[in-house]
């Protein structure tokens, strides 16, 4: 069976800082608010993914 793609977005968290705006080499702007940072791109995903101070926060599902 494929791996499935993760359901965009993604939340993260951020361990470092409460806020911070995010650069990346394509010149895209992202911000950290409250910890916490929604990446609705795959760019977006795969920067985080590959830094430690970012976790990925589990998606909790309500039960229905």
């Amino acid at each position: 069976m494929a791996k499935s793609e993760p359901k965009i977005p993604v939340v993260f968290r951020d361990t470092a800082f409460k806020s911070r705006t995010l650069v990346l080499p394509n010149g895209a702007v992202h911000r950290v608010l409250q910890g916490h940072i929604r990446a609705a791109s795959p760019e977006l995903i795969a920067h985080l993914d590959q830094h430690a101070e970012f976790e990925r926060v589990p998606v909790v599902r309500a039960a229905g």
